[in-house]
């Protein structure tokens, strides 16, 4: 569980920081790759941490 949380917040983080540098850039795909880093942020990351973090405390 800890493995997939390490990596969907990997994921997510490096696809929104990529991102970033293709808005500042001007390059095309910068508003797909904004969508998809916070949309797997939102949707994986963020319920897989809340999920691992209960079955941690409550152990």
């Amino acid at each position: 569980m800890r493995k997939a949380v390490y990596i969907s917040g990997t994921f997510a983080a490096s696809i929104f920081i990529l991102s970033v540098l293709f808005k500042l850039l001007h390059l095309q795909g910068a508003n797909v790759l904004l969508f998809t880093g916070l949309f797997s942020a939102a949707i994986v990351f963020l319920p897989l941490t809340a999920i691992y973090l209960y079955k941690k405390r409550k152990i």
